[in-house]
């Protein structure tokens, strides 16, 4: 029998196995289609073998699109201008790590080996995210079902090939919930994970809110109490100034959480600025048929040209980039010939702004204080039998995304955006399914199976669960039919 955090890790096993074998039947019947992306160039000494040959078999439909980017840096580095804009903790992790498992498989070539290093690296970060899940939804929802069931859907999530392919989905999934976890449990260390996230995806810089909520919090409930009751009783100069230590270790503790969340991220910054914009670059440093790749497609490459973000008055890349290549700015998505993409991302939209409005419509009269002061008996009487008040970080930073993709991202990508960086979807599908058990988070059968959940054994089914089960089940089928085959997704 299986407690239901062990039910988590065995079901986000079993998904990831599935999909993995999902991509390789649809990369088998269906002919890649011949897209205009990047492709990493190939080693022409690189000889590749009957395994190697089995690898792209059978994990080539995990490596399309943006994860030719992945490969490529975890190969050779940021070798050229449109890399800066992929942050570089996953594929820096895949090169690490593929340096240690070189040695056991040796039959392979370096490609192969990268490969399977990213697609091992997705499948341990996906399992850990989804257990971790599991424990941030036990600490603010306070419900074991609600809590079971929320994981249980995020290892079906619609952006799931994503989260397998070799995307930095899982990873930051992992370190974005992990950083959560830790800030409403006070631990010292969420730097840890804090600043990883910042360094997986650029969004990550937005989980450093939460510490400035939780900073907040405790100056209001703890803090402050804590000075004014002691001056009070000793009221002098000295004792001003001791009683003053609650809220400077306080303010103190939050800076240090903040300066070392983004030291990393701007020694990255750094690096970027002396590889591209100072003579101190070497492309000789490169390999000669990644310098000739890029030549021949006119790619900008370190110490080439001087290039205008150099020139900024804060040079970073990101935003140039992601303008000069992707075409991304305030509404610049908004074309009649994009109305396909914004259908593919309206389910994702509306389940988080709908839950939004619901959140925050139950809990109007609590709005003006922000969720802040301790509740009274009255809040936790009304926040019975709905969503808690401890949810309203969660639904600020989920609204707050959803805003970002509708007015600046291209809109599919809302899709994998939101399933990697909130769990508000995951909250809100669960407390939506009719599916509830008073004794047990799951029935006695499928409490003894790996695999068996309520989502596909319950007799009944709501309209709701139609609509989730359909919605999240149709994107992992579709979704990895169409990205194994190489055709556009979200």
């Amino acid at each position: 029998m299986y407690c239901p955090r062990e039910k988590v890790f065995w079901f986000a096993t079993t998904t990831r196995l599935l999909i993995i074998l999902l991509q390789i039947l649809f990369n088998i019947i269906c002919p890649d289609h011949n897209a205009d992306a990047f492709r990493s160039p190939r080693n022409p000494r690189e000889n590749n073998s009957v395994f190697d040959n089995m690898v792209t078999l059978l994990f080539g439909g995990l490596v399309r699109w943006d994860a030719e980017y992945f490969i490529h840096i975890a190969k050779y580095g940021f070798t050229h201008e449109e890399t800066l804009v992929f942050f570089p903790l996953y594929p820096m992790t895949i090169w690490c790590i593929a340096i240690v498992l070189r040695v056991a498989l040796f039959i392979f070539n370096d490609h192969s080996v990268i490969v399977l290093t990213a697609v091992f690296i997705n499948f341990v970060c996906f399992v850990r995210s989804a257990v971790t899940l599991y424990d941030l939804s036990i600490v603010v929802l306070k419900n074991t079902n609600i809590a079971y069931k929320a994981a249980i859907l995020y290892c079906l999530n619609p952006a799931s090939i994503f989260f397998t392919a070799v995307y930095s989905e899982s990873m930051f999934a992992y370190l974005t919930f992990r950083s959560m976890l830790a800030i409403v449990e006070n631990d010292p260390y969420v730097f840890l994970p804090l600043s990883m996230s910042t360094l997986t995806r650029s969004n990550g810089l937005c989980n450093i809110g939460f510490s400035a909520y939780e900073f907040l919090k405790n100056l209001i409930n703890t803090a402050i109490p804590n000075f004014y009751s002691e001056y009070r009783y000793y009221p002098s100069k000295w004792s001003l100034i001791f009683s003053l230590r609650h809220i400077l270790i306080n303010l103190c503790q939050f800076m240090t959480v903040f300066i070392l969340s983004l030291i990393p991220l701007f020694l990255f910054h750094v690096n970027n600025y002396t590889k591209f914009c100072t003579p101190l670059a070497n492309v000789t440093d490169l390999a000669p048929h990644v310098v000739h790749y890029a030549i021949k497609n006119n790619l900008i490459l370190p110490g080439n040209s001087q290039v205008p973000w150099c020139d900024s008055n804060i040079p970073v890349s990101y935003s140039y980039i992601q303008n000069k290549y992707w075409n991304v700015g305030f509404l610049r998505y908004y074309q009649v010939k994009q109305i396909p993409n914004f259908v593919l991302a309206f389910p994702m939209l509306y389940i988080i702004l709908n839950f939004s409005i619901r959140f925050l419509r139950k809990h109007r009269k609590q709005l003006p204080s922000l969720g802040l002061f301790k509740k009274t008996d009255q809040n936790e009487k009304t926040a019975k039998g709905g969503y808690p008040i401890e949810m309203f970080p969660f639904v600020i930073h989920g609204l707050f995304l959803s805003c970002f993709c509708i007015l600046l991202v291209h809109i599919q990508v809302s899709t994998r955006l939101l399933s990697s960086a909130s769990p508000l979807i995951y909250w809100y599908c669960a407390f939506a399914l009719s599916y509830k058990r008073s004794a047990n988070f799951e029935n006695l059968n499928n409490l003894f199976s790996k695999w068996k959940v309520f989502l596909f054994t319950q007799e009944r089914h709501s309209v709701n669960d139609i609509l989730i089960l359909v919605y999240f089940v149709g994107y992992i089928v579709v979704g990895t039919f169409m990205y194994s085959n190489f055709l556009p997704w979200t």
